[in-house]
């Protein structure tokens, strides 16, 4: 009776942790200024054109689905309408299956969701960017916002897993690329991001930060607590 009390509590704790990390999420609001990625020389071979079938969902774990709808939640402009909100889900979850098949490691899963967020609301047919164009255009496209200079290897800025496919590659090149010292694989990731979707300058920007990555370590705390929620029911499912 006693270790029954105890499973109980323990279980009231994380969904109580859940909750109340979701509340905050959703209390913060998004500013949309876009950040695009900025030309650099690269091989468009190494862009695939991948095509989405909703059997794909199928790839997804139940953490990993549940991981998708809190993000969405946390992005105050993507849940302002009923079919905002239904479009956001479905495009959250597309996203993290292009993060899966480019191999994005598990700590930095989720930057996809927060770059979407910030820059169109996870909207693949957003237009933003205007005021760059002298006939008042729109420059970014797509959930990204990529500009127009990403066609020339392949892209379809209209299409989702198009754009965060070369999106992802984009800021994984700049891994190998950029001279700077990191301590941490987090801080390299973090370099690399900022220098793909920034414009070229002559210094460095070891220590700039992008705009999607303080949304996006709070979606990484929400992941870390949907592991140690599924771990810790885990345990208890086993029992003594």
């Amino acid at each position: 009776m006693k270790l029954n009390v105890q499973n109980h509590v323990k279980c009231v704790k994380v969904q109580c942790v859940l909750l109340v990390s979701s509340l905050l999420l959703l209390l913060t609001p998004t500013e949309i200024k876009a950040e695009t990625p900025y030309d650099v020389k690269q091989q468009s071979s190494d862009l695939v054109k991948p095509v989405f079938r909703v059997s794909d969902f199928n790839s997804l774990s139940n953490d990993e689905l549940y991981f998708a709808e809190l993000a969405v939640y946390s992005c105050s402009c993507a849940i302002r309408t009923e079919k905002r909100k239904n479009m956001a889900l479905r495009n959250a979850k597309r996203l993290l299956i292009v993060e899966k098949g480019v191999g994005i490691p598990d700590k930095m899963r989720g930057m996809t969701l927060a770059a979407a967020c910030h820059e169109s609301c996870y909207n693949e047919f957003a237009q933003g960017d205007h005021k760059f164009s002298k006939k008042g255009k729109p420059k970014a496209i797509g959930i990204m916002q990529l500009w127009p200079w990403v066609k020339k290897y392949g892209v379809n800025r209209n299409n989702l897993e198009s754009s965060a496919e070369f999106w992802l590659k984009h800021i994984i090149r700049q891994r190998s690329k950029i001279k700077c010292k990191s301590r941490t694989e987090l801080t390299a990731w973090r370099q690399a991001w900022v220098t793909a979707v920034r414009a070229p300058k002559k210094g460095r920007r070891c220590r700039e930060i992008p705009k999607h990555w303080k949304p996006f370590l709070k979606l990484r705390k929400i992941r870390n607590i949907i592991n140690e929620d599924v771990s810790e029911m885990q345990c208890l499912l086993q029992g003594p």
